[in-house]
């Protein structure tokens, strides 16, 4: 077996100069990856409709707030009054909204009684109001 003389520039082959093909196909499937990510095809699938337009008034702000409590507690319009006599002073109140169409929100705590909240409805309904809300606060949790 003949020795080869290792450190002649003759005996060494010159690399090649190719390109990696899996490199090639990585980048290429990246690049596509994010073409998918970035289409609408990918992000919203599915057919576009054409609603029919709403024909009817949007929501009005609340004109008035009642604020309901324990042991028949009412603050209205900023004032404390008695349920008795809330009846007059929405009356008043409504009077005084340049809209026929006033919504009143009732904020009923969570030790306001049922009866009240329900005497409550019946006075505004007397009264003239054209829409009531009602919110509700929850009790505080119990701490042991």
């Amino acid at each position: 077996m003949p020795l080869r003389n290792f450190q002649s520039q003759s005996n060494l082959e010159k690399p090649r100069a190719t390109a990696d093909t899996n490199a090639i196909i990585a980048v290429l499937l990246f690049i596509f990856g994010l073409s998918l990510l970035g289409s609408r095809f990918v992000g919203s699938p599915g057919v576009t409709i054409q609603l029919p337009k709403a024909e009817h008034q949007s929501l009005q702000a609340t004109s008035g707030v009642l604020h309901l409590g324990i042991n028949n507690m009412v603050i209205f319009d900023g004032k404390r009054v008695k349920i008795d006599h809330l009846e007059p002073v929405v009356r008043r109140f409504l009077r005084r909204q340049p809209s026929k169409n006033v919504t009143i929100l009732i904020l009923a705590d969570a030790w306001a009684p049922l009866q009240s909240v329900v005497a409550v409805f019946d006075i505004l309904k007397k009264s003239g109001c054209a829409q009531i809300q009602i919110a509700c606060e929850a009790p505080e949790p119990l701490r042991i």
